[in-house]
């Protein structure tokens, strides 16, 4: 008896016990907040992945070898790694800068050369901007081959072409001329010899002028603009240190001399650089050295899609918008210019002449 009674007191001991530490571990951890009814739980912040890749400490200017104070390592979110980038200074030591490099800019291989030869054979800067794979090609413009002077450096283009057409004799590439047969039946019925008929209808035909055909076409696309006007070198990047106060540089104050009129508007553009495959360099040269007419269309911004067109002539225009042959009529409108726009004799109608 005496027995079970102390089984029964240990049993309570260890139960008193158990409560007791319980307790206490309750005490020792912070309670978990409960969201409020309708309150969103939050979501945890996602962690980036970086990797330390070179950067520059300061602008390099181009030709400048690279040294240690010149770079530095920073951490680079994997997500937008720059393609070439380097991890180590070891890797870029003494290395020439191929073009002007920015203050924190990421250098890569493309920017940077072993053999100062090298550097100086590949000209000025505007060889730098090319790709291995494409050459650049220069165009007149004006007003309306460069869409009102809207088109700047990184737009894409697509060309535009007009050509005049003739025909010609295929072996003497001379312009063809067709004999007007019923002209000289005609006069050979109106009482004239058959030889003088035939050289009156040769004379009448070859004094008349015969009249091109127009047709236009889409030839190329989507070309990327390099430069607009003729090429400016850029301005050298001056050295440049971080935390190190930099002299501000004087502008000089232009004087006009004695007697000098105010400058007037600068210049439009007449040439625009575009960055071509080589056989679209070789088209856009014959085209130029045809005189056929070229025009550039200005793309949106983020269309870079190639399209397909069909060629414009004057059978296209009737054909799909339902234009219709005027009939033949016994009376016309009076195309003759007045007496007082002898400028424009043959087109006063146009506002130019008006």
């Amino acid at each position: 008896m005496r027995r079970g009674r102390t089984l029964i007191l240990f049993g309570v001991v260890l139960l008193l016990v158990a409560v007791i530490a319980f307790v206490l571990l309750s005490q020792s951890q912070p309670p978990v907040p409960t969201p409020a009814p309708g309150e969103a739980t939050a979501t945890p912040t996602p962690v980036i992945q970086t990797i330390k890749i070179v950067v520059a400490a300061q602008n390099i200017p181009r030709g400048r070898i690279i040294t240690e104070d010149a770079v530095t390592l920073v951490d680079w979110p994997e997500s937008s790694l720059p393609p070439g980038f380097f991890t180590t200074f070891d890797d870029v030591r003494n290395l020439i800068a191929r073009t002007d490099i920015l203050f924190n800019q990421p250098l890569t291989d493309v920017m940077l050369t072993n053999d100062r030869a090298q550097l100086t054979a590949r000209g000025g800067d505007a060889a730098l901007l090319i790709p291995n794979d494409k050459r650049a090609i220069a165009l007149p413009i004006d007003q309306l081959a460069g869409v009102g002077y809207a088109i700047q450096p990184g737009d894409h283009v697509d060309v535009l072409v007009s050509l005049w057409l003739l025909d010609t004799d295929r072996d003497g590439q001379y312009a063809a001329y067709l004999f007007n047969r019923n002209l000289s039946d005609e006069l050979i019925a109106a009482g004239m010899q058959p030889d003088a008929a035939v050289q009156a209808a040769i004379q009448l035909t070859t004094r008349d002028k015969s009249f091109p055909r127009l047709s236009s076409q889409l030839i190329l696309q989507n070309l990327e603009v390099l430069s607009v006007g003729d090429w400016r070198e850029p301005t050298p990047l001056p050295r440049f240190t971080p935390g190190v106060p930099q002299p501000a540089a004087a502008s000089p104050t232009p004087v006009a001399p004695p007697g000098a009129t105010p400058t007037g508007t600068p210049a439009r553009p007449n040439v625009v650089i575009l960055i071509v495959s080589p056989q679209e360099a070789l088209i856009l040269q014959w085209l130029r050295e045809s005189d056929a007419i070229i025009d550039l269309a200005l793309r949106g911004g983020s269309d870079l899609a190639p399209v397909d067109t069909g060629t414009v002539t004057l059978q296209y225009l009737f054909d799909n918008f339902n234009v219709t042959l005027p009939p033949k009529l016994d009376f016309s409108i009076n195309f003759l210019p007045p007496e007082n726009t002898a400028a424009c004799p043959e087109r006063w109608t146009k506002d130019s002449c008006r």
